[in-house]
Formats: C-alpha cells, sequence, structure tokens
C-alpha cells in the first residue's frame, strides 16, 4: 500500500468520523407545522416550575453531587397555601355554594395539606426537563382572540408553567377544553400572547410528578458487591456473597467460614432485597412520630470499598425491637435515597436480621 493510499483512506476516515459527529448533533426533524416554543440547550434550562389549584411542582437540575435532579413537590391544601392567587380563587368558590355537614367534614379531611417534600428525580424526570430544551410544540397558532382563547381554556387558566432559562423566567399559561376528546391542552406564553399545541403527555406528567421520583433503594447491582456486614446494637455479623456474577447461584455465607452457605441469610438478603416503600419522606424530613431511633445497618462493601448502606430505624413512639408486632411502622433509609421511606415488610426484616445475629 502506498503513502498516497493511506492519505487517501486517512482522511475518508476522518470525513466519515465528522460526517457521523454532525448527524448526531443535527436535531431531529421536525413536523410540518411545528415550532419552536423555548429555544434552548439542556444546560441552559434549570428550573421547570408548574403550579395548580392541587399542586405545585419544581423539577431543579442539581448543582453537582450524585442527584442530576431535584423534585420540589406541594399537594392539597398545601399547594394553596402556596399560591395566593389560587386560595382566593378557592374561597371565592367555596361562598357560591354551600355545604351539608357531612361533606364539610370529608372537604376537610381531604383538604389537610401534605407536608413539602424534596425527593430525588429519576431518569424519566431529567428526560421531562430535557424536553424544555428546546421546548417544540406540534403546532403554533399565533395571537388569538378573547372568543378562541375561552374555548381553548385560556381565558381563566388554572394552571401556570413557568421555565428558568439561563436565569430567566418564562412564564406560560395552560389551558384545556372543556370538549377535548383528544386530551389537547395548550400553551400561552405572557410575553406576547402566541398559543402554541402542547407536546402530547406533556401536561400529565407536569400534574403526576410521583410517577417521575427515583424509588430505587441503590443505585449498584447484586453483582457490584462481596461482602456485607449486619450490626444491630453491640451484635455484628458478616457475610460473604459467593457466586456473585451468577444471579441463580448467588448465595450468602459466613464471612469465617465461606464455604458453608447459608440459606436463611440468603433468604433474608432477597427479602430485603425485594422490599419496596410504601411512602417516601423527603429531603431532611422526618416521620410524623419525630426522629426515629436506628435499630439495624447493613453495610456493602467491594474489596475494602464501602458502597453503600442500609439504615432501618423506628419512630419514637414504637417500643423494643425484639417486642414489635411485624405490624409497626419501619424506615430505612440508604446512602441513595433522598431521606426516611417507610417499608412495609421492615419489620420483618428486622426481626429476622436479630435471628441472623443471634445465630452461630
Amino acid at each position: 500500500m502506498t503513502g498516497r493510499s493511506v492519505a487517501v483512506q486517512g482522511g475518508l476516515a476522518i470525513a466519515g468520523l465528522v460526517a457521523a459527529y454532525l448527524t448526531w448533533q443535527r436535531e431531529p426533524e421536525r413536523a410540518p407545522g411545528a415550532a419552536t416554543v423555548i429555544d434552548a440547550s439542556k444546560s441552559d434550562v434549570s428550573v421547570v416550575h408548574y403550579a395548580d389549584k392541587n399542586t405545585i411542582v419544581d423539577f431543579r437540575r442539581a448543582d453537582g453531587g450524585d442527584v442530576p435532579l431535584w423534585i420540589h413537590i406541594v399537594k392539597g391544601d398545601g399547594a394553596l397555601r402556596h399560591n395566593p392567587e389560587k386560595r382566593n380563587l378557592a374561597k371565592k368558590d367555596d361562598g357560591k355554594k354551600e355545604q351539608s355537614k357531612d361533606q364539610s367534614k370529608k372537604d376537610e379531611v381531604a383538604e389537610q395539606p401534605d407536608t413539602p417534600r424534596d425527593l430525588r428525580g429519576s431518569d424519566m424526570a431529567v428526560r421531562l426537563v430535557d424536553n424544555f430544551a428546546p421546548l417544540v410544540s406540534p403546532r403554533a397558532f399565533g395571537v388569538l382572540d378573547a372568543a378562541k382563547l375561552k374555548e381553548l381554556g385560556l381565558q381563566s387558566p388554572t394552571c401556570k408553567l413557568d421555565v428558568t432559562v439561563k436565569g430567566d423566567v418564562r412564564h406560560y399559561e395552560i389551558g384545556q377544553p372543556e370538549r377535548a376528546a383528544g386530551g389537547e391542552s395548550f400553551l400561552r406564553d405572557t410575553r406576547d400572547g402566541r398559543v402554541y399545541l402542547m407536546p402530547r403527555g406533556l401536561l400529565a406528567d407536569l400534574q403526576n410528578p410521583a410517577h417521575l421520583v427515583d424509588r430505587r433503594m441503590h443505585a449498584f447491582e447484586l453483582a457490584d458487591f462481596d461482602r456485607i456486614v449486619i450490626s444491630a446494637g453491640d451484635k455484628t455479623k458478616e457475610y460473604v456473597q459467593t457466586d456473585r456474577q451468577v444471579r441463580a447461584k448467588a448465595g450468602f455465607a459466613p464471612a469465617k467460614s465461606p464455604d458453608k452457605p447459608d440459606q436463611m441469610a440468603k433468604n433474608w438478603h432477597d427479602s430485603l432485597w425485594r422490599a419496596f416503600a410504601s411512602e417516601l419522606l423527603g429531603h431532611g424530613e422526618e416521620p410524623a412520630g419525630g426522629k426515629p431511633t436506628p435499630v439495624l445497618r447493613v453495610e456493602y462493601f467491594d474489596g475494602r470499598k464501602s458502597i453503600g448502606f442500609d439504615e432501618f430505624a423506628r419512630a419514637q413512639s414504637s417500643s423494643a425491637v425484639s417486642e414489635e408486632p411485624a405490624s409497626s411502622d419501619v424506615y430505612l433509609r440508604t446512602e441513595h435515597s433522598a431521606g426516611w421511606m417507610k417499608i412495609q415488610t421492615g419489620a420483618q426484616i428486622v426481626s429476622d436480621a436479630q435471628k441472623l445475629l443471634g445465630s452461630h
């Protein structure tokens, strides 16, 4: 092969790489009639704020750390208290109608405010915020008259959207027609009055932030650790994970006798690994009973490096561990969680851990 042919092939290879890069950077082709509402890159959009009379939610990109996105949620009457405009509107609506005593009691219970919570956003939440950079509407309608705004639910909108782009807050109103067969919603830019069709599903995600919360206990997998240390009070026990690379064969054995698998330990850890949260508390939030008392800790290691932990605790109103029935509330926090989580099977997990620590 001559030097000239090598140079030609090298040039073609570079040209191919450049073409691939440009293709990757190019925005996807848009449907006819599509319009850009917000022209921004992903790093430009820092906060997406949505509010109606039932929900206020902020999707906020985190500054560093291992949390890409925080979700701040206020629901119920708490949303009204954080939104004076909607609170005054609700009071006017209440004054227009009389309610029976039974109905009043039901409403009083229903309007009890939920605690504002700061929760860790999932990958889906990150993708939601990414949809605003840029935000592309399937169709633009321009500036509409009062009759058309009323038809689209934009005459007296109850939903508001604010998007922070490079520190500048863009304000929008959201309308929903009363007889929209396809569930369409519309966006009105308060700066110039222009109206856009919202991308399908975007409003539903904004109104239901709970399904965008990261509910994982850990970011690592079973194959990522080789031993665990269980401790409660003055009792500690260490187990090694055997055959961790083969899920079907993986098990646990006491560190002092790694050639003797312990089925009880495997069953216990299987239930721990499958545990799920029935309630997520926010960052810095404590259970209703006050600061919980830690009763069990499980630490995960890969070699000498600690990669995570499970810390179980009971509310202060609870009694001793060994005397607790399996139905009592138990909370858990991990290296990955935003805060405490109520675990439905927590009491049983703690009780079985006590049996492991007491076995030889």
